[in-house]
């Protein structure tokens, strides 16, 4: 017995054999087949604390026009003294019973703190001879861990906003006497997960 139709179901065989590999290697090609390993997590983590403490540094350096932003009004009034959380309130390192009260430390309490992220603010300006930099932290809560990321800031400070606080670290570093520019304060947010 000789059927003619048995080349043409062969044919639609292959033809949908075909097809049905095709959309399986689409499948594969469009989906990731690799585990979330702790290296690509770990990106996907640092890429959304580099944005939240970039947006904590930009709306805290915000003004309106002829106004400081609430961050170059904390740099001006710090103490120069370093803080430590406490669970509650960010206190002196050397006399807990001082503790910070600015902008910069309200914003943190309400974002980073609540949100279990670990954080550190380190201040770096120019010594006023040299020229070279100088470090000093107004937040600090440990050593960070290897995924954590800095984010910064330059602020840029005018004779006419130089440190009102004697005890500010920054406080009688004008880098150039001869023009309205008193200095240039880098601050960086270090920020980790716990």
């Amino acid at each position: 017995m000789f059927d003619e139709k048995a080349q043409l179901h062969t044919l639609e065989g292959v033809a949908a054999a075909t097809i049905l590999l095709l959309v399986i290697i689409y499948a594969i090609d469009a989906t990731s087949m690799t585990p979330l390993t702790s290296s690509t997590s770990n990106v996907h983590v640092e890429a959304e604390l580099r944005a939240l403490g970039q947006d904590i540094l930009n709306t805290m350096d915000y003004a309106e026009p002829g106004y400081n932003s609430n961050l170059k009004n904390d740099i001006i009034t710090w103490d120069g003294n370093e803080y430590i959380w406490s669970g509650s309130d960010y206190l002196m390192k050397d006399n807990p019973a001082v503790n910070l009260s600015n902008n910069l430390s309200v914003t943190l309490s309400n974002t980073l703190i609540k949100q279990g992220i670990a954080h550190n603010v380190e201040l770096t300006y120019l010594e006023n001879s040299t020229l070279l930099p100088n470090n000093r932290n107004m937040i600090y809560n440990g050593d960070p861990s290897t995924s954590a990321v800095i984010v910064s800031r330059k602020i840029v400070l005018q004779d006419a906003e130089a440190p009102i606080n004697p005890n500010n670290p920054i406080y009688g570093k004008d880098i150039d006497p001869s023009t309205g520019l008193f200095n240039i304060v880098e601050v960086k947010l270090i920020i980790w997960r716990t």
